[in-house]
């Protein structure tokens, strides 16, 4: 790679006012996409709930098994600094936190490249993280990523600098654990690398000693916390409930999950579950460099496969290889279990940039007007980006009606049958029918009873007469089995459901059908 001391033709001045334009276009691009006036669901829902309380009352949750609790205990910072009457404004700091997060992380993915590259590449490189497509659609949901990579860049860059910086790197790599519990895992290879780099250094140990008890020493009170709270320290109680998974459904085959792991209930499945993660691996890495990587890692990697400088490895590379390495076995582990979400892979993003951006240091000599090139190659990477923005956008009027119809459905009943309403806002709704007295996802009595594995319908509401189901919700959207599908179509068939609610005839789009069971009337058909 080059020489930081080789000419690189812009001043800090522009490289200033380079960033701040990098910044104001992605938080435009983040502003155009923001989900306003729609309501969290799942993950985002949970840390929610979580961080409100702390706001509201200055202590943990009790009895709220939430591990991953970093990121809410942030937020309960930005709920306490607002007084709103209305849910949906809390909802929406959330998601600005997020954003405000992501576009700060600009910054150290900025100076990581530096490490390695010019200015003038390394700007290319901060714009290629803030404008990606993913990492803009994950920065308005509300959830852990944005913060886990801000800490995790922030960590590997301050070890990566000065030798007075190394202790606050381990620090921050604690803070880092405390957002995702995996990053506790990256404690190997700041530790291994540490002795690497200070071979020589004569109260080496003395000093790691030092780093480990910072790292550990953020970390207990947490793990305090967590075990009043939850039960359980949610570091290493988390993994080592992570290897008895492998153990029960894995290697001993346990039928309970079948669903959740490749293979055969009942077998040893390491095989499925092995080759299922890598495989799975292979093709979702490959996904991820579409639509803006694809344009520059094969260069990248032509360059450094042609370059041999690249065998005489440093601190500086081997940090980023060993991170590289354990930031994939939570992949692996996911995958394995069929969980196969791309924001597992944002971690990696800062790494594959560096990547990237070889083959494009390779051809600057070739640049004539540096200054000139970056508008045009910022502004395809913005083209890319919004068009698969645009190819893959979200229906937030469709999100707005689903959620509003929910809440229709949770005033009705507590049971309802699964797999037949758009989006995930049971919860959701349940929890802010309450408001301002807010409900705990753990709190929220809805219970969704799944319609698969019947025959008919028949069988479906006697089977599940006592588990409370009285009404029967249906959707325009194919959602459910057939048998399912076919009320919305043929309603007048079924002489004991009433229907309660159509939404079509109270102006929504998104077309709903609600049903009341005349059980009654039912068992005199039978």
């Amino acid at each position: 790679m080059n020489k930081l001391d080789t000419p690189i033709g812009i001043s800090n001045r522009f490289t200033i006012f380079g960033i701040i334009g990098i910044v104001i276009i992605g938080l435009a691009v983040r502003l155009f996409y923001f989900p306003h006036d729609l309501p969290l669901s799942l993950d985002a829902l949970s840390y929610f709930a979580y961080g409100f309380e702390i706001s509201q009352t200055g202590q943990f949750p009790i009895g709220v098994e939430l591990v991953n609790n970093g990121w809410p205990m942030l937020l309960s910072m930005f709920f306490s600094a607002f007084k709103f009457d209305n849910f949906l404004s809390y909802m929406e700091v959330e998601r600005i936190a997020s954003v405000i997060i992501s576009l700060v992380t600009v910054i150290p993915v900025y100076f990581l490249c530096r490490k390695f590259f010019t200015k003038f590449i390394s700007l290319i490189g901060a714009a290629i993280f803030l404008i990606e497509p993913r990492i803009i659609s994950n920065s308005v949901l509300g959830i852990t990523e944005p913060l886990y990579v801000l800490l995790g860049t922030s960590a590997i860059v301050l070890f990566l600098s000065g030798k007075k910086w190394i202790y606050l790197s381990f620090g921050v790599l604690a803070i880092f654990s405390i957002v995702r519990y995996e990053g506790l895992l990256l404690f190997i290879p700041f530790s291994i690398m540490y002795f690497i780099r200070f071979k020589k250094e004569n109260k080496k140990i003395i000093k790691f000693v030092l780093c480990a008890g910072i790292f550990f020493l953020i970390l207990f009170p947490m793990a305090m916390i967590r075990m009043d709270t939850m039960g359980k320290d949610g570091f290493i109680s988390h993994y080592s409930q992570g290897l008895k998974v492998i153990d029960r459904y894995v290697i001993q085959g346990n039928p309970e999950m079948a669903d959740d792991f490749p293979g055969e209930a009942n077998t040893n499945r390491i095989g499925p579950f092995i080759s299922t993660g890598l495989s799975t691996l292979m093709i979702n890495f490959g996904l991820i460099q579409i639509p803006i990587f694809i344009f520059f890692i094969p260069l990248g990697i032509v360059f450094v496969l042609r370059d041999r400088k690249w065998k005489k490895l440093n601190h500086k590379h081997g940090i980023l290889l060993l991170c590289f390495i354990f930031c994939l076995v939570p992949i692996l582990y996911a995958h394995g279990r069929l969980i196969l979400e791309f924001r597992y892979y944002f971690i990696l993003y800062p790494l594959i940039i560096l990547i990237c951006l070889y083959g494009l240091d390779r051809l600057q000599p070739k640049l004539i007007n540096k200054k000139i090139i970056l508008i045009p190659l910022i502004f395809g990477i913005l083209v890319l980006s919004i068009s698969f923005l645009e190819f893959n956008k979200t229906d937030l009027s469709l999100e707005r009606e689903s959620f509003s119809i929910t809440s229709q459905v949770v005033s009705m009943s507590n049971v309802v049958n699964g797999d037949s309403l758009h989006g995930n806002y049971i919860t959701t709704a349940n929890m802010i029918n309450e408001w301002p007295n807010l409900k705990k996802p753990s709190d929220v009595k809805i219970n969704k009873i799944s319609p698969w594995g019947y025959q008919d319908i028949e069988e479906f509401l006697m089977k599940s007469k006592e588990k409370g189901l009285d009404h029967i919700v249906v959707d325009d959207m194919n959602n459910g089995p057939e048998y399912i599908q076919e009320i919305f179509s043929n309603e007048k068939k079924y002489l004991f459901l009433e229907k309660v609610f159509d939404s079509k005839k109270v102006g929504y789009n998104y077309h709903v059908k609600i049903f009341r069971i005349n059980y009654e009337m039912l068992d005199g058909e039978k």
